[in-house]
């Protein structure tokens, strides 16, 4: 009996050993992280600090129908529920192409190169006085190649992106009959899909209301959102 029990002793303290340590999905930045984001995606002057954002390690169902894992960074208020959004995207197995930081890659490189972000500091396209949703740590551009912008000036962002910008049933496309729509809804998370004359078809960001300033200061946010019997889907690019 000693014998035979020996092999599987050995065997199972060599696969204890060769398992990865864990880690927890959701952490303060790392000191490297945080050299790494300074100056690029974050700078003094931004509306938060480095201390009010997470880090958020997710698993993603792969455009080549496999599973993934990938940080985003957000605001550490709402890293829990975005936690679980990329959950539940996973289990829709919702397809993402990548997830990554934004400061690997840049402004328009990110979208050019088809990498779901979260958190980058940058002015508003519409009002260059105000903060977009990204940096207060409070929106996801998921997809971003198959789900472009449009800016009312320049067109479909990223270039060479107009092809993606009908609404139908490609993969990783965002309508509101997908499941991210869906999931994302059920969080109080709103698409810019419904912007007029800009839609942002890659975008959710969280809502809160009641007041002006700072979303983070808004006395309400979303807990969740439901759609209208017969939303109008954009199924054709705008002219």
């Amino acid at each position: 009996m000693k014998t035979r029990l020996l092999p599987l002793l050995l065997l199972a303290l060599t696969a204890h050993a060769q398992a990865p340590l864990f880690s927890a999905p959701i952490a303060p930045l790392t000191p490297q992280q945080r050299a790494a984001m300074t100056g690029k995606s974050w700078k003094p002057g931004c509306p938060v600090s480095l201390d009010d954002l997470a880090s958020v390690r997710v698993t993603y169902w792969g455009f080549d129908n496999q599973t993934h894992q990938g940080t985003i960074v957000l605001h550490k208020r709402f890293a829990p529920e975005a936690y679980d959004i990329f959950n539940q995207l996973y289990s829709a197995r919702f397809p993402i192409y990548k997830v990554d930081l934004w400061d690997s890659y840049g402004p328009d490189v990110y979208a050019q190169q088809d990498i779901t972000v979260g958190f980058y500091c940058q002015h508003s396209d519409d009002d260059p006085n105000q903060w977009n949703s990204h940096a207060y740590g409070l929106a996801i551009d998921l997809n971003p190649r198959e789900n472009p912008f449009q800016n009312p000036k320049s067109g479909w962002w990223p270039a060479s992106s107009a092809v993606f910008a009908p609404r139908d049933n490609g993969q990783g496309k965002i309508s509101p009959d997908s499941p991210a729509f869906r999931i994302f809804m059920r969080h109080g998370w709103v698409w810019g899909g419904f912007s007029p004359g800009s839609p942002d078809l890659m975008q959710f960001s969280k809502l809160t209301y009641g007041g002006s300033g700072s979303p983070l200061d808004r006395p309400y946010t979303a807990t969740s959102l439901q759609s209208t019997p017969e939303p109008a889907p954009q199924t054709t690019p705008p002219q």
